[in-house]
């Protein structure tokens, strides 16, 4: 049967509950993962073999995306960096904004050779793991206060056969022990709690809270206790990268500057909005 036309008829039953920009880009993740064909496969109109047992898993699929259930964790993985990764709902699902920041890193460290790299917050892995694999020979730690987050870190580093030593910790109330470090890098929570009612439900019905959301309150609580956890383990010139919440830039810049750090910078994502901050010790 003809890709394109298939691509179609599964595009056009989720585009009678997604958007249509949206029910075109999971359409395509569905055929390339039920019939392991590319983008290019799909321009060139290639034929594919379709099955009973085929067109039944996608109907299953298709049940799911429906009951608000994320593509991403309907087929348990996702491409970020041009590599697969596992998700499932212990980790939150990698935005572009994140693969935004690993490439920022790497454009501003062509040679990471001998330095020693931390990732706080993993996740799922992704930042380390991607680091790990762009930059050969440097050394790569990545800490998480969730074991079941790590178990699926642990996994994601075995599928990219990348070297990264994984921690367990809570770091509000912990210290590490960590040999002196050339980056810091960290993703943490930084959604506002108010903000949830602004949020597409299967965002927050699917994935941990504990990795999405901060109090009104306190919504910078994990970016002070990072910069002060970095500030003591930094070698000096060492660097400090931050994602934010858009609405904190110019608060987090201010607490770096406080605990030292310089040439502090706020940078956009692809969509103009304040993304990213980082600054040297």
């Amino acid at each position: 049967m003809n890709s394109k036309l298939v691509l179609e008829k599964i595009k056009n039953s989720i585009a009678e509950f997604e958007t249509v920009g949206e029910a075109g880009a999971i359409a395509f993740l569905i055929l390339e993962d039920q019939f392991q064909i590319s983008r290019m496969d799909v321009l060139l109109e290639k034929e594919i073999e379709t099955s009973i047992s085929i067109d039944k898993k996608i109907d299953s699929i298709l049940s799911e995306l429906k009951s608000g259930k994320p593509i991403q964790h309907i087929l348990g993985k996702v491409e970020f960096y041009g590599r697969q990764f596992l998700v499932n709902p212990n980790v939150l699902i990698p935005r572009r904004e994140t693969e935004e920041l690993v490439h920022l890193i790497l454009e501003n460290n062509p040679d990471l050779s001998e330095q020693l790299i931390v990732d706080i917050g993993t996740g799922s892995g992704i930042i380390p793991i991607t680091i790990a694999k762009e930059r050969k020979h440097c050394e790569v730690y990545a800490v998480d206060i969730s074991s079941s987050a790590l178990a699926t870190a642990k996994r994601n580093a075995l599928l990219n056969h990348a070297k990264v030593s994984f921690i367990q910790a809570d770091i509000l109330i912990e210290d590490l022990d960590l040999p002196k470090s050339n980056i810091w890098i960290s993703n943490p929570p930084y959604v506002l709690e108010k903000e949830k009612a602004e949020m597409q439900t299967k965002v927050f019905e699917h994935e941990p809270a504990n990795a999405l959301f901060v109090p009104n309150h306190d919504a910078l609580k994990f970016y002070e206790r990072i910069t002060q956890l970095a500030s003591q383990h930094l070698i000096k010139g060492g660097e400090l990268y931050f994602e934010i919440n858009e609405q904190f830039g110019r608060e987090v810049k201010k607490l770096m500057e406080e605990k030292g750090f310089r040439d502090v910078k706020i940078m956009g994502d692809m969509q103009g909005k304040d993304r990213f901050v980082f600054g040297r010790r």
